[in-house]
């Protein structure tokens, strides 16, 4: 068993000598469409499907390469109208209109979109504004809505400040997404945390450590925290991205701290991907959990 089917099996809670046959779907699955960062270098930008009983039902981010991904793994997009975006960088936007032209093709009637971001500051606009700009009536991609299936779209943009209150975004069939702001730099960001028949998926977004107390209260119990993890422990990286990531000693004792059961790592660079064994120990110094490298494409079914 590689060290990936391990994770799973640990997220599922099973043993690997009592895998079934044909195991039943999990609540929750998580599909890394992107686990890469700003650079190319062969992974795509930051995207991920959430995947209920089976179905896949949101998206968070949408970073360039989520279309390709999308269509190398043949996912149904049918029930897909929750859009979640941590912030407005470029890899992990980009690709939101392309990901709006997927869904209005193969769909078989009109699609309402929910979308829910971080409100604007500085060089970066408020959520609404973003998705104006991209598919609105003077957008870049103002055909969109009338190409393919017609679609809506209610945008919701999110607190910045971090000590804004964690709110509630969705309650439905059983479906609860929460969040609360992060610190990103001068970027506006923001957590979220998915439930669904008692299991919890997290995801951190880009942040640096400022914005832990918050992501822990966010992450309590969950049973999965997807944790960018951009950079190396102090000196290993160049200085100022300290000021926009949170290093594997922090993560370590974060994820320690949320009481989380399981770990990935995602938003992954180069000199991280070459130090993988350091990054680990440096974490497991503070949590004993499972811990994993995410790759684009890869599955990981969360909850028993």
């Amino acid at each position: 068993m590689n060290s990936l089917t391990a994770f799973a099996v640990a997220i599922v809670g099973l043993s690997s000598a009592c895998l079934p046959a044909s195991p039943a779907k999990p609540p929750l699955e998580v599909v890394v469409l992107g686990s890469g960062g700003p650079r190319a270098f062969g992974r795509a930008g930051s995207s991920f499907i959430v995947v209920a009983d089976g179905t896949p039902r949101v998206l968070v981010d949408a970073g360039p390469g989520a279309f390709l991904r999308i269509g190398e793994l043949g996912l149904d997009l049918g029930k897909v109208d929750t859009v979640l975006l941590t912030h407005l960088h470029i890899d992990h936007s980009a690709d939101l209109a392309a990901f709006f032209n997927a869904r209005a093709l193969t769909s078989d009637g009109p699609v309402a979109y929910r979308i829910f971001g971080p409100d604007g500051a500085g060089l970066f606009p408020k959520t609404s504004r973003f998705v104006d700009l991209l598919v609105g009536r003077d957008g870049a991609f103002a055909y969109q809505k009338t190409f393919g299936e017609p679609e809506s779209f209610t945008v919701r943009d999110l607190a910045i400040s971090l000590d804004s209150a964690r709110t509630t975004l969705v309650n439905e069939d059983g479906l609860v997404v929460e969040e609360i702001a992060t610190h990103h730099g001068d970027c506006p960001s923001v957590a979220y945390r998915i439930s669904y028949k008692n299991v919890v998926v997290v995801f951190s977004g880009d942040m640096d450590a400022s914005a832990l107390p918050n992501l822990v209260r966010l992450a309590k119990n969950a049973d999965l925290l997807i944790f960018n993890c951009a950079v190396l422990d102090p000196p290993g990286s160049p200085s100022q991205l300290y000021d926009l990531h949170t290093p594997p000693k922090k993560i370590g004792e974060a994820a320690r701290e949320s009481g989380v059961k399981s770990l990935l790592l995602t938003h992954l660079a180069p000199d991280v991907e070459d130090r993988e064994d350091a990054v680990r120990k440096s974490i497991r110094a503070s949590f004993a959990g499972p811990v994993a490298f995410a790759s684009d494409k890869l599955r990981v079914p969360v909850g028993k």
